[in-house]
């Protein structure tokens, strides 16, 4: 497995993110699109696992064109104010033209067999619906994701399967509101599921979260994530 900073053609410009690869086999491609912060060490060590296990990986750099803060951030209260604020400046068709150049790189890779799936942290998470409704994808999956009730007007266009993880402790994702709606709208697909983790928080699946990160949800959620992957 290698793990290298790539520079992602997008426009006549070059998007950075970062690249992972198996040594050997072909498997489906992921794009990992992560939290707020950024391509950090929690979203490398993600596109490292995800290679380490046969699946060549991106992670795009979502926030590369904003004209303020385009840098990795610390997670911090003074990251996390940064990180909500250059979020809320993302233009979601932008986010979901980078995420199709990022597949169009995955598909080129002598380790991907043709197929995409895709993988949203917090802030990716409604990114994972979005891009699977308008682009080529043959998975979905989105972890503790941040505001996916807002975009579930295209879930009907979607026609590949995806997997929601909450924990029932999320503040941003609340289980009365956020939760309940992704789940009430999944009830009605199929190849739709949402799994709930007792005690988990927000970010549970970044290991840098002292306090939050709980590896026994992790671990299953992976389990389930690699048990779709390889059935795509």
């Amino acid at each position: 497995m290698s793990g290298r900073d790539i520079k992602i053609p997008y426009n006549g410009a070059h998007l950075p993110g970062y690249m992972a690869e198996p040594s050997s086999g072909q498997k489906p491609g992921v794009v990992v699109i992560g939290a707020i912060f950024g391509v950090d060490d929690d979203v490398r060590s993600i596109t490292d696992r995800l290679a380490a296990n046969g699946f060549p990986a991106i992670a795009p750099n979502m926030f590369w064109e904003d004209a303020e803060d385009t840098s990795v951030l610390p997670v911090s209260p003074e990251g996390s104010e940064r990180g909500r604020n250059r979020a809320s400046r993302v233009n979601r068709d932008d986010g979901v033209a980078y995420i199709a150049a990022t597949m169009e790189v995955l598909r080129a890779s002598s380790q991907c067999n043709g197929k995409i799936a895709l993988q949203g942290y917090c802030f990716g998470g409604p990114f994972v619906v979005q891009a699977s409704a308008r682009l080529d994808v043959s998975a979905g999956f989105s972890y503790h994701g941040s505001y996916v009730e807002k975009f579930l007007d295209e879930l009907s266009q979607v026609t590949c399967p995806l997997q929601f993880h909450y924990g029932d402790n999320d503040s941003v994702a609340p289980m009365e509101g956020s939760v309940s709606a992704v789940q009430s709208a999944c009830a009605k697909r199929d190849a739709a599921e949402v799994f709930i983790y007792a005690g988990g928080e927000h970010s549970y699946m970044f290991p840098s979260r002292t306090g939050v990160f709980r590896e026994d949800a992790s671990e299953l959620s992976w389990r389930r994530t690699f048990e779709l992957l390889e059935k795509i």
